[in-house]
Formats: structure tokens, C-alpha cells, sequence
């Protein structure tokens, strides 16, 4: 278990320092924070911008994470040589592969906290705003001390990341990522108390979501062992255009519509049970190509 927790730990570090992960992490977290700031005027309900900016972030960047991030670790085990030698050890093929996809889905889950907490700052600031509006006959806009917040989520972890790098020699990527997840965490923790939990309605919502892009993760790290990069990709992705049909049933941000629109744990249940499934089928399916004497690790 002590080697299983190893590789779990290594491959999440190595997702989260990659240049491409923080690239992405602050695509989404701009279009989270600001796209609603500068389009409340034209686009009428602000917390409807707030919410389909943020949760659009999060399953868009949040797949991409998912889904290349994977990729690229498991081609780079392959590709190089090392996947043999971590063999060598006694650790079974499927659980080096299940911990390396564990590994995997602990990235994307902590790039989602940090892009769902930044959402859940914004979303209470657009709602405040409103009320504010509502009151004084104004345009509403974006609560000042939360488009503050979300701006500094988005700023200052690059700024302490480069003098951290500069001076103690401090992963800049790393450390940009740390500090942004405990910034985001730290801040949508605050709100949910002065706001008595409002934003945690923004949980349920999330969860569907989380559970489809860890499908992708999945298929991506089963196609990942048997094909090469670019190939395992245009796999994922004929996966996702086969699952266009059904994605409605797990995006569902207009429940979040009103005053105090959430979504029943009811139906999140219902979707945990029908994802578990496929999600078996792919890890179940990476178990088999890693195990399989006739693989070309190479190919």
C-alpha cells in the first residue's frame, strides 16, 4: 500500500507541475472571474453568467486537465523506459496502473476545488450585486470584495510563486497551483459563513460534472497504456462526441436558477450509480491492456 500511495502522490505532483496544467488553471479561472464582470450589462441575470461562466471553466478545463494530463503521464512512463523498471518491484501491473489513474484523478480533483471555490466567490458577488441593485435601482454588477477576491485568486499565487523561485528555488508551477487552491479554499470558505452556506449549493452541481470528466479520465488512461498520444486523444474524443446526447443529464447549472436553486442529492445519487459502471468498464479495460503479454509498450 506504501508503494501504492507513491505512485498516487508522484503522479499528482507531476500533473500539477506541468506548465500545461497552470496554463489552463488560469484560462479557466479567467474566464470564471472575469467574463461575468465585463458582461452583467448585456447579458441581463448576473448570477446566470456568474454560474454558466464558472461551471463552463470547469468542465471544459477541467476535462483538458483530465484527459492530456493523463495521457501525457502514462506516455511518459511508457515512452521512457521506466514503466518496466517500476515493474521490477513487487507491485503488481494492474495496481501500478489503478494508483497511476488514481493519481491522476487526485490532480484533476484539486484543479476542480480551485476552479469550483473561485465560481463559488464570483456567484455570491454577482447574487450580492443583484440584491444591491434591486435596492438602489442600479445596474447590477459584480460585488466589489468578491471580483476583488477572484482577481487576487487569479494574481497574487503567480506573484509569490515567481519570488519564491526566485529566491528559495521554489517550483514556480507548483507553488502557483498550492497557492491557488488554498487562496480559492480559503476564501470560499469565508463567504459560505457570512453568506450561511449559500454557496455550497454549488456543491451537488459540481458533482455530475466531476463524475463525467473522470470517465474521460479513465478511457484516457486505459487508451494511454495500449496507444500513443495522439492517438489515445482522438480516441477520448470520439468518446466525447458519442456522449454528446447524454452530457445534458450531467451539466445541469439551471438548477442553480432563483433564489436558493439547487440540485437534489437525489438525483446526484442516481447519477454516481449510473457513471460508476462505464467508469469500471475503462479501468477494467486499462487493466487488460497493461496485463496483456502481447502489448508493444513502444507502439
Amino acid at each position: 500500500m506504501r508503494r501504492s500511495f507513491s505512485i498516487v502522490k508522484a503522479t499528482a505532483l507531476e500533473i500539477l507541475s506541468e506548465p500545461l496544467t497552470l496554463l489552463v488553471l488560469l484560462a479557466a479561472l479567467v474566464l470564471a472571474v472575469l467574463a461575468p464582470a465585463f458582461h452583467y450589462h448585456q447579458f441581463g441575470d448576473p448570477t446566470r453568467m456568474a454560474r454558466d461562466a464558472g461551471f463552463s471553466a470547469l468542465f471544459t478545463c477541467g476535462g483538458v486537465v483530465a484527459v492530456f494530463g493523463t495521457i501525457r503521464s502514462f506516455r511518459r512512463e511508457i515512452e521512457s523506459g521506466t514503466l518496466e523498471m517500476a515493474l521490477v518491484h513487487p507491485i503488481s501491473r494492474a495496481r501500478f496502473f489503478l494508483a497511476k489513474t488514481a493519481g491522476a484523478l487526485v490532480a484533476v480533483l484539486l484543479f476542480a476545488w480551485t476552479v469550483l471555490c473561485t465560481t463559488a466567490i464570483v456567484f455570491e458577488g454577482a447574487a450580492i450585486g443583484g440584491r444591491i441593485a434591486q435596492r438602489t435601482g442600479d445596474i447590477a454588477r459584480l460585488y466589489g470584495p468578491c471580483l476583488a477576491a477572484g482577481v487576487g485568486i487569479l494574481v497574487i499565487p503567480l506573484v509569490i510563486a515567481a519570488v519564491l523561485n526566485r529566491f528559495a528555488r521554489f517550483r514556480f508551477v507548483l507553488s502557483a497551483m498550492t497557492l491557488a487552491w488554498v487562496l480559492s479554499a480559503v476564501g470560499a470558505g469565508l463567504f459560505a459563513v457570512l453568506t450561511r452556506g449559500d454557496v455550497l449549493r454549488l456543491v451537488p452541481v459540481a458533482i455530475p460534472v466531476l463524475l463525467l470528466v473522470s470517465v474521460f479520465l479513465s478511457a484516457a488512461a486505459a487508451f494511454a497504456v495500449r496507444f500513443k498520444g495522439h492517438v489515445a486523444a482522438s480516441a477520448v474524443g470520439v468518446l466525447l462526441l458519442a456522449c454528446l446526447p447524454a452530457i445534458g443529464n450531467y451539466y445541469l447549472v439551471a438548477a442553480l436558477s432563483g433564489p436558493g436553486g439547487a440540485l437534489s442529492w437525489g438525483y446526484v445519487a442516481w447519477a454516481f450509480v449510473v457513471t460508476v459502471p462505464a467508469l469500471a468498464a475503462f479501468l477494467l479495460l486499462g487493466v487488460h491492456f497493461i496485463d496483456g503479454r502481447d502489448i508493444q509498450w513502444t507502439a
